[in-house]
């Protein structure tokens, strides 16, 4: 079997090629390194980095904090985020009971 050679969308191989775990430090979940001063390295570096922000939700709550929202607007989303769940829950309970027969035999359901 040949070993993997990375290439580029036009077929060429790539040189330098780095995997992910390469730009990873260790015990810092939100930090990556530059391994060496290449630009292709630094914008892998900058996707991993972005990937790591996406994944751990701190994108999110970043900017989910740009604005106060008042107590009663985060229960009425939190409210809203329920039925939604609640309605979504019994489609999915509709359509599994949609196929289920029951049989009368002898005055007695089986």
């Amino acid at each position: 079997m040949s070993k993997f050679v990375p290439r580029s969308r036009d077929g060429k191989s790539i040189k330098n090629y780095r995997k992910r775990h390469e730009f990873i430090l260790p015990g810092n979940s939100s930090g990556v390194k530059v391994p060496s001063p290449a630009t292709g390295d630094l914008e892998k570096a900058l996707k991993v980095f972005k990937r790591q922000m996406k994944d751990s939700g701190k994108l999110l709550e970043y900017k989910s904090r740009k604005e106060h929202i008042k107590k009663s607007e985060k229960n009425k989303i939190k409210m809203e985020k329920a039925i939604r769940e609640q309605k979504k829950r019994d489609r999915f309970n509709s359509r599994s009971n949609r196929g289920v027969w029951t049989a009368i035999i002898d005055g007695k359901a089986q």
